[in-house]
């Protein structure tokens, strides 16, 4: 059994070895492909950025030598470490303002600084949060004979983690009056209806409707209840609840005992960073939210949460109304103890059943109410007769092209009204791993432990609470797979929500029934063991700094130069009695920054969803508003007619948006001003109409 166990050191250290230094040879190219062909020997950098990083790296250098040789001979630098320990203690509570520069300075340096244009190599990322972390938990560390302990380690990558995702979430929280990216000046229309009907010029005796559910818009919605609310307040509130909620549901999941209040705490952002990882959209997790909350009470009060669980989660999309009574099911059964012949008492498989259908009713039943409500507050137009189907896709853009992806869903036309692109659950254009290995990647380490915990004895689960565990994940797993792979979709792993909460779920009962005491016992355990931890912490710590750039917005003189001009086109329209369609930047109409009355019709992320299924009924009429040039303006992002390559990012939305729309509108319409910098085309009739046959 020992020469087992030494056997599995060797080949963790052999792998944490391969890895490291694969990353830290990248991170050397990355640093260096910045600064070759310059003049400069920091390259791209100024002297106040060049010179520290330079030495950073030198450092970084030794510091990676030292590391390794104390992975293989620990005991050849417990002379060295054991002084540096001692340097440090000597330190006393200086260490703790380095520690928290330390865990601030990659978001700092990445977020907010040029350096996250010029540095975007991952590899160089990863290898500069690794030294932070190694220093901060060198500083963490209470011993004057060690010089790191495993347990700063985890603490350290956690809390530098979520200092990094949540600076990240705040990078966007500005007055920039147009569009941040491709769907989210129109998204804050959407949000704005249910509350802010005031706001909008359009007869009062008709209702239009948002594209969007009822679910997301009265959340996100709420800023809109104040009086002169800002775009800048309903960024920062839209940045809370898509990070806020995630930690308040690890701390619902597990409970807050008395002298482990610390071990509740690093949970709480543990789960933050692990559904961040979707991300996950904060209805869902609100939802789970009361489920925590609910499932441990009394009858009288774990029902009625469970049942508002259930309701609420399918007002916000379709795919989730069962969600909540799953997991309440799964939770009361794997937390019983099973009896000595391995069944469960009757007592747990009734109050099982009765919070099953609890979420059951909530889900499925009574979703009428809603347009009460609405009706209600004055939003958006539902028939009493007939619930909203909340609509399945959203675009959102990203990066720098014509970019959409599915983040809801609808009822019957869920599996049958768009293509599935299977190709996207391997690595693709538009998401480089593919959904099956990101996926692996962000669950692997917990899949792992918890498989160890039950092997182990540690956690000591029945078969029939395994086979609970795994009916409930792989029919999540299942949903969330096909959801991902709709056209609009597959970027990420946020489809994969009822799944990852599922996960966060038997994590939360796993640690209070074993992973809590295998923690605080970790310097004794395997070396695989704690590098399972390290894992289960340092990936979703790692994966906020692919891709993150500070806010790129266009000098404020083409920012004003569009605005003059939006303002002075509409205008002119409307004193012509004439129709202005604000297909996209309808944000500028929700805070006033432009006067004119609303045209509710042919709104973009609507537009997108229809033309990525192919509705030529929809299309008609748009077509025909076209053909009779019922606009005299049209207000959009940049159109152009090209298709994409066979290796272009999201290229089958980018050619389905060209068939359906662009080209239609080329035959009746032409650029009057095309403002790049900002992302906003004129769009004005043609004098003369050419044979333009349509024919998608």
């Amino acid at each position: 059994m020992r020469k087992s166990a030494n056997s599995i050191t060797i080949v963790v250290r052999l792998l944490v070895t391969i890895v490291s230094g694969l990353v830290f040879i990248l991170a050397i190219r990355d640093f260096s492909e910045v600064a070759r062909g310059t003049m400069n020997w920091v390259g791209k950098f100024t002297l106040t950025w060049g010179i520290p990083l330079a030495g950073l790296m030198a450092i970084g250098v030794l510091a990676f030598l030292w590391g390794l040789l104390s992975l293989w001979f620990p005991s050849r630098t417990h002379f060295l470490n054991a002084h540096l320990a001692g340097w440090r203690e000597r330190l006393g509570w200086l260490r703790w303002p380095f520690f928290v520069v330390l865990a601030v300075l990659p978001a700092r340096i990445f977020l907010y600084t040029p350096i996250g244009f010029k540095l975007p190599g991952t590899a160089f990322r990863c290898a500069f949060f690794g030294a932070a972390i190694v220093v901060m938990a060198i500083l963490a560390t209470h011993s004057k004979e060690n010089l790191i302990r495993w347990r700063p380690v985890l603490l350290s990558t956690l809390l530098a983690g979520c200092v990094f995702a949540f600076g990240k979430e705040l990078v966007n929280v500005s007055d920039y009056p147009l569009s941040l990216t491709w769907s989210e000046g129109n998204r804050i229309w959407d949000y704005s209806v249910l509350y802010g009907r005031r706001l909008y010029d359009y007869p009062l005796d008709q209702k239009f409707e948002a594209y969007i559910d009822p679910g997301r818009q009265s959340l996100w919605g709420l800023p809109f209840l104040l009086p002169n609310v800002t775009i800048l307040q309903v960024r920062l509130w839209s940045a809370l609840i898509f990070t806020v909620p995630y930690a308040l549901l690890g701390w619902m999941v597990i409970r807050a005992k008395s002298g482990h209040l610390k071990e509740w705490a690093w949970f709480g952002l543990w789960v933050f960073l692990f559904l961040y990882q979707g991300p996950i959209y904060t209805p869902l997790v609100l939802s789970a939210i009361l489920v925590a909350g609910a499932w441990r009470g009394p009858a009288w009060l774990a029902l009625p949460l469970i049942y508002l669980a259930g309701y609420y989660a399918q007002l916000s999309r379709l795919t989730w109304m069962f969600a909540p009574a799953v997991w309440a099911t799964m939770l009361v059964l794997i937390d019983s103890s099973a009896s000595a012949n391995g069944r469960l008492g009757w007592r747990t498989w009734l109050k099982a059943g009765s919070c099953g259908l609890a979420g059951f009713l909530g889900g499925f039943g009574f979703a009428r109410g809603w347009a009460r409500l609405a009706s209600y507050f004055g939003g958006i137009a539902e028939t009493e007769a007939s619930p909203p189907t909340p609509p399945y896709a959203e675009p959102v853009f990203s990066g720098s092209a014509d970019v959409v992806e599915t983040v809801s869903s609808s009822g019957g036309s869920f599996l049958s009204d768009q293509p599935f692109l299977w190709e996207r659950l391997w690595p693709n254009p538009t998401n480089g791993l593919g959904i099956v290995l990101s996926l692996l990647l962000a669950v692997s380490p917990l899949i792992l432990l918890i498989i160890f915990l039950v092997r182990t004895q540690r956690w000591k689960l029945s078969w029939l609470q395994q086979v609970v565990i795994s009916g409930a994940l792989l029919a999540f797993l299942g949903i969330g797979v096909v959801i991902s792979v709709k056209i609009g979709g597959g970027s990420n792993l946020h489809n994969l929500d009822m799944f990852l909460i599922g996960l966060v779920f038997v994590a939360g009962v796993a640690w209070e029934l074993g992973a809590a005491k295998l923690l605080a016992d970790l310097e004794r355990q395997d070396l695989a063991v704690k590098m399972l931890f390290v894992l289960l912490v340092m990936i979703p710590a790692l994966m906020p700094l692919v891709g993150a750039t500070p806010i790129d917005l266009p000098e404020q003189k083409y920012v004003d130069l569009t605005l003059d001009l939006i303002k002075t086109e509409t205008e002119r329209v409307i004193s012509e009695g004439g129709e202005v369609l604000f297909m996209d930047q309808r944000q500028l109409l929700t805070f006033g920054v432009v006067d004119a009355p609303l045209v509710p019709e042919y709104e973009k992320k609507l537009v997108m969803d229809r033309a990525l299924a192919g509705d030529a009924e929809y299309f008609t009429e748009f077509y025909n508003d076209l053909a009779d040039q019922r606009f005299s303006l049209i207000i959009t992002d940049p159109q152009r007619i090209r298709y994409a390559d066979e290796d272009e990012e999201w290229g089958a939305e980018n050619d389905a948006w060209v068939q359906w729309v662009t080209e239609p509108l080329f035959c009746y319409y032409t650029p009057k001003f095309s403002k790049d910098k900002t992302a906003v085309w004129f769009f004005v009739p043609l004098e003369e109409i050419e044979d333009c046959a349509i024919n998608p």
